[in-house]
C-alpha cells in the first residue's frame, strides 16, 4: 500500500510538471487571458492537493529507507517546482 502511495505521488508530481509546461505554452485567446488564468488557478489547487499527498507519503514512508528517500526527494522537487512557478509568475508580472 505504501509503495503505491509513493508511486502515485511521483506520478502526480510528474503530471504537475507536464501540466505547467503545457499551461506555460498556452496563448492568450482574448478577454484578458482569462482561460490561462483559470488553468493556472486549477494547477495551483492541484499543486497543494499533491503537496498534501506528498506530506502523507513522506511521513508514512519514514520506516522504509528506500521509500523515505524517494518520497523526500520528490517532495523537495515539488517544492522547487512551486518556487520556479512563483518566480516565473513574478518575473512575467513585473515585465
Amino acid at each position: 500500500m505504501l509503495k503505491a502511495v509513493v508511486s502515485l505521488y511521483i506520478a502526480a508530481v510528474l503530471s504537475l510538471v507536464f501540466a505547467a509546461v503545457g499551461i506555460w505554452r498556452l496563448r492568450c485567446e482574448g478577454f484578458g487571458c482569462m482561460g490561462v488564468g483559470v488553468a493556472w488557478f486549477a494547477w495551483v489547487v492541484a499543486f497543494f492537493v499533491v503537496l498534501g499527498v506528498g506530506l502523507f507519503a513522506r511521513s508514512k514512508a519514514a520506516p522504509v529507507a528506500s521509500l523515505a528517500r524517494t518520497a523526500r526527494v520528490t517532495w523537495w522537487l515539488q517544492l522547487a517546482l512551486g518556487a520556479l512557478a512563483v518566480a516565473a509568475w513574478l518575473s512575467k508580472s513585473a515585465a
